[in-house]
């Protein structure tokens, strides 16, 4: 496994696969399809044991991953071999045949590798060599003409160089149909998961559970993190450890899924709703002594769609009435408030992996907290009341666990979430961009001092604007454009036990926001389709 303490990077892949540890069929479930979604073509480049590994050229030392093409009976049909020369700089050689069919094998695979590096680690320069011997020398091994081309000066390097850069072709292929969501599962979870599946039983069975908890833990900046079934199963979890029950309030804001509130109802205990900042959408710290009584037990801030909360001046009137905080950071996995990650604040801390959320794992959740006494109680009532190292039963429990293999999954997503927000930012300011020229759009927008990870870009309608949200997003399907409406205010839900106030500006962000296509690997072409499909009807 690649640790997140060390940073997901070229080299750390290039060790994982070079590994002894890693058996030949694990390599063949983490090689790279040539041609995704059509099993007639199936070709693989499936990563071996590195040629390259640790290999001292002129005082550096280079990391790189060689690829053998096979195809599904494993027949080989060449090889190809990666060398970050530079950071995001990369040599690639092939050895393929130089018919018809080879040619366009290699420039498929060129192709292919070319997408899984600027995925995985960022955009960078691709230099391929079609024979090193044809450079060099006929007589000299790859790594000796490697060698004499790094130590190379002068004019030769520089017209090898300029010959042999490669430029990908950007796929902007759109879909037929464009979807709010989806996320991107790369080689490394395909391995993962294989690896749990085979391996993670008897004594392996909590492997990838314990090491995907210790890095989420590293990751948001918390001592300790319980890996659940779901971010809903955390939030129970954490109002039963602080003993939240029958006859306690807890403040909620009023525009989020129905889950922060409804595991308020789990324990007893009555939600009580407060509006949301009209720009950010996230709980507005206004209102909160308005409606703090006497049986005020809990505060659960949300991070809504990934934008940041007002953390300190929550946390400030908390501690003034002395109440405890829950974040709800389901969507909002890197979310940084004031120098710090979202969920790392309050006294738990509670986060989703549903499929549509930035890191998936299907479903599944985490709490996580830096109090030992809290962790210990919810660890406990997570584990059925369990008195721990026996199977006696001490108080009445509930079972939330992620089973090792989702675990698997999950560690592969969180050792690769760098770039995924990257990309979910991007996405957010080519939406901004485009739409800008139209009155009417009021974006979701970061507080100050937030920085947002942008799981879902989102805006309200004006009500002066030629269609409603409700048709709007009629007629973006008919296009073949997948949207959903921003939650409704859910004071609205007549499950609460009694008939609350229901706030102003939630109710008219619900009745009115739309969340756009905002799935990670939605390329440009597909969001230029969306923005000019919302120019034309609402223009």
């Amino acid at each position: 496994m690649i640790s997140i303490v060390g940073k997901y990077s070229f080299k750390s892949l290039a060790q994982f696969f070079s590994s002894p540890d890693v058996p030949v069929e694990t390599r063949l479930t983490g090689g790279l399809d040539l041609f995704p979604g059509n099993t007639e073509m199936g070709f693989i480049l499936s990563p071996r044991n590195n040629f390259f590994e640790n290999r001292e050229i002129d005082q550096k030392v280079f990391s790189s991953i060689d690829y053998d093409l096979i195809d599904r009976a494993l027949q080989k049909y060449g090889t190809f071999s990666i060398i970050e020369f530079d950071l995001r700089c990369y040599f690639i050689f092939s050895n393929l045949d130089e018919s018809s069919s080879g040619k366009n094998l290699t420039s498929l695979g060129l192709q292919s590798i070319c997408s899984f590096l600027e995925t995985e680690f960022g955009p960078g320069e691709y230099f391929h060599f079609q024979s090193v011997g044809l450079v060099f020398d006929e007589s000299m091994n790859m790594l000796d003409s490697i060698n004499a081309f790094i130590l190379s000066k002068g004019k030769l390097r520089n017209k090898v160089m300029e010959s042999a850069k490669f430029l990908p072709i950007q796929d902007e292929s759109i879909p037929e149909e464009i979807l709010t969501a989806g996320p991107s599962i790369s080689p490394l979870e395909v391995t993962y998961v294989s690896q749990a599946v085979k391996q993670g039983w008897n004594a392996n069975h909590s492997e990838y559970l314990h090491k995907f908890e210790k890095e989420f833990a590293n990751f948001v900046g918390s001592e300790f993190a319980m890996a659940t079934s779901s971010c809903t199963g955390a939030l129970h979890l954490s109002l039963l450890a602080l003993g939240i029950g029958r006859g306690d309030e807890v403040i909620v804001p009023d525009i989020t899924w129905v889950a922060t509130a409804s595991a308020v109802r789990y324990v007893g205990a009555t939600p009580k709703f407060v509006d949301v900042d009209p720009k950010t959408w996230t709980m507005d710290p206004n209102g909160l002594e308005d409606i703090i009584s006497v049986n005020t037990k809990a505060i659960i801030p949300v991070h809504l769609y990934g934008y940041g909360a007002p953390m300190l001046e929550i946390l400030q009137i908390a501690k003034k009435y002395g109440i405890s905080v829950i974040e709800d950071a389901a969507p909002a996995i890197g979310t940084v408030i004031e120098g710090k990650l979202a969920g790392s604040f309050g006294d738990f801390g509670c986060f989703s992996f549903q499929g549509a959320k930035l890191l998936v794992t299907g479903e599944g959740g985490m709490l996580v907290t830096n109090d030992a006494d809290l962790f210990a109680k919810a660890k406990k009532i997570q584990d059925h009341g369990r008195k721990p190292g026996t199977f006696w039963i001490e108080e009445l429990g509930y079972k939330y666990k992620m089973n090792n293999t989702t675990a698997a999954l999950g560690l592969a997503q969180l050792q690769r979430a760098e770039m995924q927000i990257v990309k979910k930012r991007e996405i957010n300011s080519w939406y901004l961009e485009g739409l800008a020229d139209l009155e009417g759009l009021h974006f979701q927008t970061e507080a100050p001092g937030t920085e947002s990870i942008c799981w879902m870009t989102s805006f309200t309608i004006g009500k002066d604007a030629k269609v409603d949200r409700d048709e709007l997003m009629r007629e973006l399907k008919t296009l073949g454009i997948d949207t959903r409406p921003v939650f409704p205010s859910i004071s609205q839900y007549e499950i609460w036990g009694y008939s609350p106030t229901i706030p102003k500006f939630s109710k008219g962000i619900g009745d009115t926001g739309i969340n756009l296509p905002s799935g990670v690997r939605i390329n440009k072409s597909s969001v230029k389709k969306v923005i000019d499909s919302i120019h034309k009807i609402l223009g």
